[in-house]
């Protein structure tokens, strides 16, 4: 049997614009994880058993042919691209059973806004390539597990940030590559192996630093929010995109600075990066009509910015988690009882090193 884990994801700054070719943005990879158990079987079945889901199985010489329109159908596509992946490189497909087990919800069950669909990718690319004992730097498993993205039905309009952090680990200094590009080069027929193992055009994947004595806190608003819902939400399709342009102009100054505030541990360059960008989201949600803001972050806004902290809605809002960072360990410990005391709940994660 062989294992695989890949971690959540928050992002710390460049939402909304990241969607956007070339956008910079900084992610985090936090320590929950989905893991992915691989074993081989002896006959031609694809079985796999996910906490989330329940069981399926498959022959192999079915897989190519299923259809992407249910709840397995991201899993399903990872193993079709899989299997034609080990084909491109001289292996035989056999059976397996695949186990995936997600500790990115609450207790509850309700999603955390961590990104678990990208991590029960990566997780399950890492299992089955180090199972078959293929060579794979973390930057192709990001490239491998994008293009399973982009040929899913419904989740190719994402920034694909979450795959980034959880391919690689650590804070992430990210900026998708040029869809169109890699689109073309899809419809061209072109095989996985061989696109992998190409440059991609505007991406960046670039590891940073975090300051070992300032505290990254995460409260979770107890709401889920439904990215791709709120990304297809809001004003015509020109507006949006006209707002978005506006909204990436603005922000990439900001996300250099908070990159630049973290190479030189400059926690004020830091804060002022974060507050900023906070307001360009504001604006840019307002123009297009989001459901962005809820009473729930609003709380966890003010109270972080009256305590001293410097705090961020993560990811696409509407819910999920806001972010705080604070070079005081006295201030954490207020904000943690504060948020809890507003019906808040800190979320006790670090950055996730792979």
């Amino acid at each position: 049997m062989t294992t695989a884990k890949a971690p959540g994801k928050l992002y710390l700054a460049g939402e909304y614009a990241v969607t956007l070719s070339g956008q910079p943005s900084v992610v985090i990879a936090v320590d929950r994880f989905v893991t992915a158990d691989v074993t081989r079987r002896t006959d031609d079945q694809l079985v796999v058993v996910s906490d989330q889901l329940g069981e399926q199985s498959w022959p192999v010489s079915e897989l190519p042919a299923l259809p992407l329109t249910d709840d397995w159908r991201l899993v399903i596509r990872t193993l079709q691209v899989l299997n034609d992946y080990l084909l491109d490189n001289g292996q035989p497909v056999t059976g397996l059973t695949v186990s995936i087990k997600s500790h990115l919800n609450a207790d509850n069950g309700q999603k955390l806004g961590l990104g678990s669909s990208a991590a029960v990718v990566v997780a399950l690319i890492k299992a089955v390539i180090d199972d078959y004992e293929l060579p794979m730097t973390p930057e192709q498993r990001f490239k491998l597990a994008a293009l399973i993205t982009l040929t899913t039905p419904n989740f190719k309009a994402g920034s694909m940030g979450d795959i980034a952090a959880a391919s690689l680990g650590g804070v992430i200094l990210y900026s998708k590559f040029d869809t169109e590009v890699i689109t073309e080069w899809i419809d061209s027929n072109r095989y996985f192996s061989e696109i992998i193992a190409r440059d991609w055009p505007l991406l960046r994947l670039e590891r940073l630093g975090f300051p070992a004595d300032w505290q990254l806190l995460v409260g979770w608003t107890g709401a889920p929010a439904d990215t791709q819902q709120l990304l297809a939400q809001g004003a015509t399709t020109a507006d949006k995109q006209h707002a978005k342009q506006l909204l990436a102009q603005n922000t990439a100054p900001l996300v250099n600075m908070l990159v630049e505030g973290l190479r030189r541990m400059d926690y004020d360059k830091v804060a002022t990066a974060l507050r900023l960008n906070q307001e360009q989201l504001f604006t840019y949600t307002s123009q297009v009509g989001l459901s962005y803001m809820t009473p729930q972050l609003l709380t966890l806004l003010s109270t972080a910015s009256e305590l001293g902290a410097s705090a961020k809605i993560s990811g696409a809002g509407g819910g999920d988690n806001g972010i705080a960072i604070t070079n005081n360990p006295l201030v954490a410990k207020a904000l943690t009882q504060a948020w809890l005391a507003a019906g808040i709940q800190p979320l006790p994660l670090s950055i996730a090193t792979l």
